[in-house]
């Protein structure tokens, strides 16, 4: 039985037009995917047909049927100029100059000294001497060169925790030669024959045998590492308020007419991307016709190809597939990958990838590196024989269109150049387990940022684990009795020595209207009885022991005694945390590196000191020691507490 209602019934009295008006919907297809609900897939790839409107469908779907204008490029005719950047600019410091028999940029921007900071690898390269000394019959001179440039590796102050230290200075210390010291003196008079001669005289050495061998030698040393002459530890282009490298590029001449500049260089993996442009040629590139032109003509290189170059479609894993009957490269779904409404940058990368990954094309040109880079001109040839001239590419309102060119800054912001681009040399760089290792964090407790030495080099150079150290570094007081209800009061909780704190201080030059602030290096001090009597009773030998440490540590300041009691201020014992390793443990106490607030974020940061070891285009084998500088673990807690009350015994 069924059941008719009327409009009356139904209670609907009126239709308006609007209502009753036809509205045509818009349906498009970015991408079709085939979504199987079987687990056999045999009957989708076979794809029957039964209907001949359905292929017809297909076809459509996939734009086949749609025309347009326009051909496929199959030629092209480019030119463009470029402008060798043959400068390298430290901050502060000269220029100097650059060419392709030198190490590649990563390698002189982080380079800093090698033999001089690690004292075994400095025995062992004079232990090359000798076996070359030996080989050629030359064993008389290896005792004047043990005399007057022996190697010393220094006994740890405590053996326990640098075990390795105490190995090496056992096998070592004084059996070989001093490599740093005595390829510099050689390097000073090699060159002139007289001075050479009177220099092996002065040493008690054959004038006529030894200077073939220390040249030999003096290019092996050369090879085995790039170790700039400098006693600074670390390299000019380190910046110690950013714990960064900054540093610049530019064309020959003193005041170059294009520079780029790197503010903040910390991976160790160096890209176009980390340069910004600070100063740009103003007439262009290719011709600059002004009388009026002030400064030096940048060499300009025109690349022009002798033939026309065949544009390639551009590839990449993931893209849809070309036909309806191909498979698609599995290792990349771009259709399995979600995005909201407001992710615009994903679904601006899916529909690129997705909808209008075809349209673009490559062409294959060769150019040299170290190099600005700008088209010039850019003719394509279609398969109906019509060119076209492809212009800069331009946003909507006319801007250009920057995603692959060098960001702007300075007189560069205002001039013209174009859309310049930084080929940069490509290295691969294979980096070592860290000589020194610094954690950086916050801490929201104590209202303090704090520095954890994690790994740094003991005696003999080789890095060492400062947990270890610094258990043996610590006193353990276990406090009996107290005051009322067994309570106990402590001024300040207890603080290990690899922990180095970072208090904020005003920043010089500012003002109550621009007020800024820095982090500062302070110490931690920690306060041990020390009067005869105490440190003489056999009970206390733990107490002795720890103390006779940390007078004997180098990093470890010991203040004067007062009333039985003597203050030990802990420093950083790396280099990373001080601003000017080579003073040694004389300056530890006016060495107290300023950071910049913004330089420790919530996250926190981890520095590396270690050894690189890469290979450049010509296949020489380079090594140095650089830093780098990554992300951190967030924020923790040292446990500092002041005024104290506790129970003993929790």
């Amino acid at each position: 039985m069924s059941t008719r209602l009327s409009a009356a019934a139904a209670r609907i009295t009126a239709l308006g037009a609007e209502a009753l008006q036809a509205r045509p919907s818009v349906t498009s297809w970015s991408r079709l995917e085939p979504l199987p609900v079987a687990d056999d897939i045999g009957l989708g790839l076979q794809a029957p047909l039964a209907d001949p409107l359905w292929l017809l469908a297909r076809q459509w779907q996939f734009n086949e049927l749609r025309g347009e204008d326009a051909g496929s490029p199959v030629a092209a005719d480019v030119r463009v100029h470029g402008l060798p950047l043959r400068t390298l600019l430290p901050p502060g410091g000269a220029p100097q100059p650059l060419d392709d028999a030198q190490a590649p940029i990563e390698a002189l921007v982080e380079g800093e000294r090698v033999l001089g900071a690690h004292p075994k690898l400095n025995a062992q390269a004079g232990q090359q001497l000798l076996r070359l000394l030996r080989a050629a019959g030359q064993r008389a001179a290896i005792g004047p060169l043990l005399r007057d440039w022996p190697a010393v590796l220094a006994a740890p102050s405590d053996a326990a925790s640098d075990v390795r230290g105490f190995v090496w200075h056992q096998l070592l210390d004084g059996r070989s030669v001093d490599a740093a010291g005595l390829s510099a003196a050689w390097r000073d008079v090699h060159a002139d024959a007289a001075a050479a001669a009177a220099w092996l005289a002065a040493h008690d050495l054959d004038a006529q045998a030894l200077p073939p061998l220390l040249d030999r030698w003096l290019r092996w040393i050369d090879a085995l590492a790039l170790d700039p002459r400098s006693d600074s530890g670390a390299s000019p282009c380190w910046q110690p308020a950013r714990l960064d490298y900054a540093f610049g590029l530019g064309t020959a001449g003193t005041s170059p007419a294009a520079q780029i500049q790197a503010a903040a260089y910390t991976d160790g993996r160096l890209d176009w991307d980390d340069f910004t442009a600070t100063r740009l040629p103003a007439a262009g590139w290719a011709a600059d016709p002004s009388p009026t032109h002030a400064g030096p003509r940048p060499a300009v290189l025109h690349v022009s190809p002798g033939r026309a170059l065949m544009p390639a479609q551009a590839r990449w894993p993931g893209m849809p597939a070309d036909r309806h009957w191909s498979f698609e490269d599995g290792r990349v779904n771009f259709g399995a990958i979600g995005a909201g409404r407001g992710d615009l940058a994903r679904l601006a990368l899916l529909e690129y990838a997705l909808a209008w990954g075809h349209d673009w094309y490559v062409l294959p040109l060769t150019l040299p590196v170290q190099s600005l880079w700008q088209v010039g001109r850019l003719t394509v040839r279609d398969n109906f024989g019509l060119g076209v001239e492809i212009p800069p590419a331009r946003n909507p309102d006319g801007t250009p269109w920057s995603l692959y060119a060098l960001s702007r800054q300075g007189p560069a912001a205002a001039s013209g150049g174009g859309d310049p681009l930084y080929l940069c040399p490509s290295l691969q760089a294979q980096e070592g387990p860290p000589l020194e290792q610094v954690l950086l964090m916050r801490d929201e407790m104590a209202n303090l940022a704090w520095a954890i030495e994690q790994r740094v080099q003991g005696s003999s150079g080789d890095p060492l684990d400062r947990r270890d150290e610094a258990a043996r570094l610590s006193v353990l007081q276990s406090v009996r009795g107290g005051g009322a209800g067994g309570l106990v009061h402590r001024l300040q909780t207890p603080v290990a020595p690899h922990w180095i704190p970072f208090l904020p201080v005003r920043r010089p030059g500012a003002t109550p209207q621009q007020w800024s602030i820095q982090l500062q290096r302070g110490v931690v001090v920690q306060h041990l009885p020390v009067d005869t009597a105490r440190l003489a009773d056999p009970r206390q030998a733990d107490l002795a022991a720890v103390i006779a440490r940390l007078r004997a540590a180098p990093w470890v300041q010991a203040e004067p005694e007062q009333a039985g009691l003597q203050g030990f201020a802990f420093h950083p014992r790396g280099e990373i945390l001080r601003e000017r390793p080579a003073t040694g443990a004389a300056g530890l106490a006016t060495d107290f590196l300023r950071l910049d607030d913004e330089t420790v974020p919530r996250a926190g940061i981890e520095l590396r000191r270690a050894f690189n070891y890469a290979r450049d285009a010509r296949g020489r084998a380079l090594l140095w020691i650089g830093r780098s500088k990554t992300t951190g673990r967030g924020e923790g807690a040292s446990g500092l507490r002041f005024d104290a009350v506790e129970r003993p015994g929790g």
